[in-house]
């Protein structure tokens, strides 16, 4: 690494490839975030203040590596599954019905669009309902992207 250490997780990709997830009812917080053309403006400066936000409301990571960004090409949101909160707040969403479908990106950036527009039609065409919502996450901070592939998972709500 040059000078900064990564802490990005060590992830068995074999967890997240073609799987399916139930979100019903699953709890999430959330922070806006801007994109420019589907990247994320300063994602891990957000990802910490999300991270800063969940602790000082006083609730409960489910996974604190997890981070996932609503796909968008101008603006979106960061999001992270907290445990069944006590009280609510603006910033809370509960997933309605729908099923989670994922997948592992391991490439160029520039390939990324190309590969969630090719996701989204294949879940279409192979499970015959509408993909809701799109969400990513980045498996790589600007430290260890230079070094490593760009490891994305792709998460499509049905």
């Amino acid at each position: 690494m040059t000078g900064k250490k990564c802490r990005c997780p060590r992830i068995d990709f074999s967890e997240w490839e073609d799987k399916e997830f139930d979100w019903e009812n699953e709890t999430f917080y959330f922070l806006p975030v801007k994109f420019l053309l589907h990247k994320p403006i300063n994602l891990e400066e957000k990802i910490r203040q999300l991270r800063k936000e969940v602790t000082e409301k006083g609730y409960e990571f489910v996974d604190m590596k997890v981070m996932l960004c609503e796909w968008a090409p101008f603006s979106g949101r960061v999001l992270c599954q907290i445990k069944n909160p006590e009280k609510y707040d603006e910033n809370i969403y509960v997933c309605d019905m729908g099923i989670v479908y994922t997948t592992v990106f391991k490439g160029k950036a520039k390939e990324l669009k190309q590969t969630v527009s090719d996701f989204n039609s294949q879940i279409e065409l192979n499970k015959g309902v509408p993909v809701q919502k799109t969400y990513l996450w980045y498996v790589h901070c600007k430290t260890c992207a230079k070094e490593r592939e760009n490891l994305t998972i792709i998460f499509v709500k049905t």
